[in-house]
């Protein structure tokens, strides 16, 4: 996958997107008791844990310590070895920069190794991890397919809608079996990103504002049609039984996983919705910049657009969302409806 998951502002605009682990970090914890419970002290000695989508690092901190702390209490002599994986075009600088608390907080006892590569290509050796776990990640597709009539797959013609089903489907069963590949027999996995159900899902009213201002910059001449249809998010935000699909008695993935647990929850930050109006439209256009940006500008060097004209379209597009937050902020990405899914390697 060549797409730019984010812009270099994503580690300052990911308040949101960490509220979901105020729910997984926990179920973190207690993955990380039943995985020593079921190991010897020589197989504690050394852990690897692993993230699939580790964005700027800012976030991982908090769900790595977790997990390290936990072990350490059954044992406490545990080094650990946390791997930070990302595509190779994630600002790893970032990244780099945010692991030294890692290391200090444990005394040198956790080391971090980064992997830049798509989580839809084997990451490390088979059976090497002990436990892993992604936040706000397993949502985005290994590949784009352009969209004539909207930003979001689910918001497009159900013609259109079609062969983007089927990718989902495929990249979901694929993340999971090189999952679990690359699990240890016994080892656990936290699944958690954005989902959908009968109510909704978190994109779905900001999508269509940022929809109506990419059609009113082409209206303006500042992009051209071939741009607006192909401009797009990779992205599926899964259903109960889209995510449960590929489980099902039989199947490749069904063999290899036990499935622990599913549960839905929606966060979101605190005192947020009550900040003033110009406060709130200029967060929610830098946290959408931040995370659908980076893949914007290039899809547009991707249709031979320079770069320098790609962020000037692109700027205006964000002006024009913005003006539309301060009128109606409610509609902005103000909550994470997240699934959790606990597995378990057999």
């Amino acid at each position: 996958m060549h797409m730019e998951p984010m812009l270099d502002t994503y580690n300052d605009n990911s308040a949101l997107q960490a509220t979901c682990q105020t729910v997984g970090n926990p179920l973190l914890a207690d993955m990380a008791t039943a995985y020593a419970d079921s190991r010897s002290e020589r197989e504690l000695e050394l852990v690897r844990i692993g993230e699939y989508g580790c964005s700027g690092g800012r976030n991982s901190y908090g769900p790595m310590h977790t997990m390290i702390s936990t072990l350490r209490n059954r044992a406490a002599t545990l080094q650990a070895e946390c791997l930070l994986e990302d595509l190779p075009t994630n600002p790893w600088h970032q990244v780099m920069a945010e692991t030294t608390r890692l290391v200090d907080a444990f005394d040198g006892k956790a080391q971090v190794l980064c992997s830049g590569r798509s989580f839809y290509d084997q990451v490390c050796a088979d059976e090497s991890i002990d436990l892993a776990y992604s936040y706000v990640a397993a949502h985005f597709l290994s590949r784009s397919i352009p969209l004539a009539s909207h930003v979001l797959m689910h918001e497009t013609k159900r013609s259109e809608r079609e062969a983007w089903n089927a990718q989902a489907a495929r990249d979901w069963e694929g993340f999971l079996l090189l999952r679990a590949r690359e699990l240890k027999s016994g080892g656990k996995m936290l699944i958690s990103t954005m989902s959908r159900d009968a109510s909704g899902y978190s994109w779905k009213e900001f999508s269509h504002l940022v929809w109506d201002s990419m059609r009113r910059a082409f209206s303006r001449g500042s992009l051209t049609r071939r741009e607006l249809e192909e401009l797009c998010i990779p992205t599926c935000l899964r259903s109960e039984a889209e995510i449960m699909a590929p489980f099902a008695a039989g199947s490749p993935v069904g063999s290899c996983f036990r499935v622990d647990s599913l549960q839905f929850v929606r966060t979101e930050v605190e005192g947020e919705r009550d900040l003033p109006i110009g406060v709130l439209a200029a967060l929610l256009r830098r946290r959408v910049q931040a995370v659908w940006g980076g893949m914007f500008l290039v899809q547009l060097r991707q249709l031979e657009r320079s770069e320098a004209s790609a962020r000037e379209a692109m700027s205006e597009v964000w002006d024009l969302f913005e003006e539309s937050m301060t009128q109606d902020p409610g509609r902005g990405w103000l909550d994470m409806r997240c699934f959790y899914l606990q597995v378990t390697k057999n």
